[in-house]
């Protein structure tokens, strides 16, 4: 009984904190890949003249 109740336990408290520190984490990466993308693409500063 005391297993279920850990696990339960693990579902609701850890699994869900676990789960939004990845889709932190995966957001970072991505847009420090895509940040440093667009300063790659973008144009100087005297591009438009």
């Amino acid at each position: 009984m005391a297993g279920a109740v850990l696990m339960i336990v693990a579902m609701v408290l850890v699994v869900p904190v676990a789960i939004m520190f990845a889709g932190a984490i995966w957001s970072a990466l991505f847009g420090w890949v895509g940040s440093a993308e667009a300063e790659q693409r973008a144009p100087g500063p005297d591009a438009a003249r």
